[in-house]
């Protein structure tokens, strides 16, 4: 990843991730500043609960200060975690791998209807919906080539 200038997404389902990271970091592995996605509403991992993310925020901000970050609600989560994500300064993540529910039914037709309803939260927060040159630029990636 380092030689190839691949930037991952670490995924954060509890808070010894966070700390791994961190050491992820501090041996060289993963490049400075690192992306992090705090997962909500998965069974046996973090429960959706908006103090649990501000306390996760801060942690991140204490442990590894320049990171980006996105939160992830799983299934009937998605739509909380979406709004927490945006009023806090994040990120959204959405889309139907994360958007069944329990019975395993879809709360949604599509990813098209889930990124439009994401797309008009940040209207709402005041927050631009970034273009891809945008959103690599915020994730320290190289222009597209």
């Amino acid at each position: 990843m380092l030689e190839g200038g691949i930037k991952p997404e670490i995924e954060v389902f509890d808070l010894a991730m966070l700390y791994n990271t961190h050491g992820l970091v501090a041996e060289g592995l993963i490049a400075p500043p690192p992306h992090v996605q705090f997962v909500f509403g998965v069974k046996h991992a973090l429960p959706a609960r908006r103090d649990i993310l501000e306390f996760e925020v801060a942690k991140l901000r204490e442990l590894l200060p320049g990171a980006t970050w996105t939160a992830a609600g799983i299934g009937r989560h998605q739509l909380e975690v979406n709004h927490w994500a945006l009023e806090m300064g994040g990120h959204c993540r959405t889309g139907l791998e994360d958007n069944i529910r329990w019975d395993r039914t879809r709360l949604a037709a599509s990813n098209a209807e889930l990124v439009g309803r994401v797309a008009a939260l940040c209207a709402e927060y005041g927050r631009p919906v970034a273009r891809p040159a945008q959103a690599r630029a915020m994730l320290g990636l190289a222009p597209a080539a």
